[in-house]
């Protein structure tokens, strides 16, 4: 389990990114170390629960920045004051999943369930994240650091939530299809505490 020099850089630079993009138009400070640290936690550590867990599979992981992505977030905000994050995401490079050593027959068993399982590690750090800020908030007697884990318990629960939507190519699609007895333990209670928390519920 590494992370290289190119790989570093992509998410150096997309929690920048990010953290410009929730922060406009302010500039001060501790704002956006706020920022960085809630969003750039719960998106750098959900990126890399999907890369840990793959490589623990035995599959190449890596995280890519999308130049798109990184623009689209900054020129959404600044045209409309909607941040749109999307700024990469963990390429996995899938192997052929084996009986076993001796028994070369593909097992399609064995790959679904680490597929699942990938899919759900990084909405899982997320909701860890949350229990983390959480106690921030609760237990702290500054008032920024209430701010930060109110923020950072907020954006965490949002990121879970709005990942485990079984759509498309969210976390929650890969789950559901996979598992769905899992999706309706895990990820269920998720996506509806994301539509209350955005007020959609």
């Amino acid at each position: 389990m590494k992370i290289d020099l190119k790989e570093t850089t992509h998410l150096v630079a997309s929690l920048v990114v990010l953290t410009v993009a929730f922060a406009y138009p302010s500039t001060e400070p501790t704002m956006l170390a706020v920022i960085a640290i809630s969003v750039g936690s719960g998106f750098i550590f959900h990126e890399l629960g999907h890369k840990f867990t793959a490589q623990h599979f035995g599959y190449t992981a890596v995280y890519e920045a999308s130049p798109m992505g990184l623009l689209l977030a900054i020129f959404l905000k600044i045209t409309t004051g909607v941040v749109f994050a999307a700024p990469g995401a963990v390429m996995i490079q899938k192997r052929q999943s084996y009986y076993s050593n001796d028994d070369k027959y593909y097992d399609v068993l064995t790959q679904s369930q680490e597929t699942w399982k990938i899919a759900l590690a990084g909405p899982l750090i997320n909701v860890a994240l949350a229990v983390v800020f959480m106690g921030i908030m609760f237990l702290s007697d500054s008032a920024l650091m209430q701010t930060m884990g109110l923020y950072g318990a907020y954006v965490n629960v949002f990121l879970a939530g709005f990942n485990m939507i079984p759509f498309g190519p969210l976390d929650g699609a890969k789950v559901f299809k996979h598992n769905p007895a899992m999706w309706g333990f895990v990820g269920l209670p998720l996506v509806l505490m994301f539509l209350i928390i955005s007020g959609i519920l």
